[in-house]
């Protein structure tokens, strides 16, 4: 029998649930669990396609957003990734294997939360164009800007952070944020959790997909300037 795609994705998951290392070499990795607006994939070797719902998400992938749009994304270990609007990311490695797992993913500009799984925290590894980041146990709050400068904050356990130019390393703990420039240069270690500019990351996707008009339920005939009360 062959599997789809989705099949092998529902058995991972199943598999990790019951402490069973799934075979999964390069097939998919996660899914595609919200979306909002204009989200797109570009495997290695092929064009950006944009994603439907609940699509496949795979090894080596790199994943965009569009203007006013955000994606959710959950990985066979439980893990979660949301990327805000005109984000772009790469899942560089993952394997889910038991002693084997391991993960990196590159966040290349935008706002991000990721929300750590069962994936082991030594092998998980998530870096920007300034700095490196070690898991901990985590829910981190990232925002990338076009110059590269990163803005870290730690909203559960703690994350170690590392510059990519001058090797410097801190532990941000639950409860603070730390900015590196466009040199990978710290700031002071801050204890407050920065506020991101972006409403997906900040106030969470649900918040935005609320207030996206559905096609399906069309306005109120006759009552121009009325909003339709069952949006």
């Amino acid at each position: 029998m062959r599997l789809t795609r989705r099949d092998t994705l529902m058995l991972a998951t199943a598999s990790a649930a019951l402490g069973v290392a799934p075979t999964l070499a390069a097939d998919g990795i996660g899914a595609l669990e919200t979306r909002v607006n204009e989200v797109w994939g570009t495997p290695v070797g092929a064009g950006r396609v944009e994603l439907a719902d609940a699509a496949a998400i795979f090894r080596n992938q790199r994943l965009e957003t569009g203007e006013d749009s955000a994606a959710g994304v959950r990985f066979i270990d439980a893990s979660k990734l949301t990327l805000g609007s005109n984000a772009n990311a790469v899942v560089d490695d993952y394997v889910f294997a038991g002693a084997a797992s391991k993960s990196a993913v590159t966040l290349a500009k935008g706002a991000f939360r990721f929300i750590s799984g069962q994936m082991p925290e030594k092998n998980m590894k998530i870096q920007t164009p300034t700095v490196v980041i070690g898991i901990r146990g985590t829910e981190l709050k990232i925002d990338v800007y076009e110059d590269g400068s990163t803005e870290l904050s730690t909203i559960s356990g703690a994350a170690n952070i590392v510059s990519r130019a001058t090797s410097e390393a801190l532990d941000i703990l639950a409860g603070h944020s730390v900015v590196a420039d466009s040199n990978g240069v710290f700031g002071a270690v801050r204890d407050f959790i920065h506020k991101s500019k972006d409403e997906a990351i900040e106030r969470g996707l649900s918040k935005v997909r609320s207030k996206i008009p559905r096609p399906d339920i069309p306005s109120l005939p006759g009552l121009p300037g009325i909003p339709n009360p069952f949006r």
